[in-house]
């Protein structure tokens, strides 16, 4: 009965798993009233946002390496003028730049899947900050967390996962949920909206890879990778766009820190290491939630109060989420998914 057991739990994240993705969920759902309370450019704010969860993650990766800025490798000692010859490559002022720099790189882990990822991670960014301006602020959150559907095709197509009819069903009524918000809250902003939903399949896709460079690399790598490689990218598209990123108020670098510290380290880093123990499908869905306590949180701190038809649907994403939950206890779709699951 014992081994029976085991085998029925195997695979089933356990209480630290839920735990991460709870967390994670709460995180990011701040996101919005942080973004107003810091009263920054949105795209400047993503800049922060990724620089400085990048910067805090970084110093903790180093430490798991043993490593110093400076790298392992002590910085050669040698004069700029010797008697034998020309001094060697690094031991000028320029070459030990050049040496902690291709050191602080390696540091960054970046690689070919950490680069996608941090890609995918600035356009949805800058779309969905993008459709901040042109739509509601809840119109835009709704839109922006309809990714469960774009994932579940995807990985269906893609990656043949398994995928649970009743967790199908969850997918569809939360984004019927979502729909009925976006299409009642009287905007009338489509291109805005049509911004968001871009946005939700760049997230999509920056969850699937996640999903498999969960599976080769640990979470603080793959973080500080992506994180690292989004703020490049969007740095370069402040200047582009002629956004300076600075000088900042005392008041705007604090909320841009909490931004950081809830947003994107705990929301976002536990996002990624929920991957190693749920389908990315379930994740994207958990993510729902975002808009609800979004919200809410905008009710309490800015007085925003939502209407009817975001409270009507709201409840309706709230089942579709339940059915979800049950689903995945069911069937062990919240589970690890198939190593079997190859591209195509």
């Amino acid at each position: 009965m014992r081994a029976t057991t085991q085998q029925k739990n195997e695979g089933r994240p356990g209480g630290r798993a839920w735990a991460g993705l709870v967390l994670a969920v709460l995180g990011v759902s701040g996101t919005s009233t942080y973004m107003k309370l810091a009263g920054t450019d949105p795209l400047v704010t993503t800049f922060w946002r990724l620089a400085l969860s990048t910067l805090l993650l970084l110093p903790l990766q180093m430490w798991r390496r043993g490593n110093t800025l400076a790298g392992n490798r002590p910085v050669p000692k040698c004069n700029t003028v010797t008697e034998t010859g020309p001094p060697e490559p690094f031991c000028s002022r320029r070459g030990v730049v050049v040496s902690r720099s291709v050191t602080l790189l390696q540091q960054l882990h970046l690689s070919p899947v950490t680069m996608l990822a941090g890609a995918l991670l600035a356009v949805h960014f800058a779309l969905w900050v993008t459709s901040l301006s042109m739509t509601s602020v809840l119109s835009s959150l709704v839109f922006v967390t309809m990714s469960p559907l774009f994932v579940a095709v995807l990985d269906l197509v893609l990656f043949r996962e398994h995928t649970s009819p009743l967790l199908w069903v969850a997918v569809g009524v939360v984004t019927a949920g979502g729909v009925f918000i976006g299409l009642r809250s009287g905007t009338g902003a489509n291109l805005g909206n049509l911004l968001a939903l871009g946005g939700a399949l760049a997230a999509s896709l920056y969850l699937i890879v996640g999903r498999r460079a969960s599976r080769e690399m640990d979470p603080l790598s793959y973080n500080v990778g992506a994180f690292g490689w989004a703020a490049v990218l969007t740095g370069i598209a402040c200047v582009v766009a002629g956004k300076p990123l600075l000088p900042l108020s005392g008041t705007s670098f604090l909320w841009l820190a909490v931004t950081a510290i809830l947003g994107q380290t705990v929301g976002h880093g536990l996002i990624n290491a929920s991957l190693k123990s749920f389908q990315s499908q379930f994740v994207a869905l958990m993510l729902l939630w975002e808009p609800i306590l979004g919200s809410l949180l905008a009710f309490l701190v800015l007085g925003d109060r939502p209407g009817p038809a975001e409270l009507v649907g709201g409840a309706v994403i709230l089942a579709g989420l339940a059915l979800g939950i049950i689903s995945s206890r069911r069937s062990g779709a919240a589970g690890p998914a198939s190593a079997e699951g190859q591209p195509l």
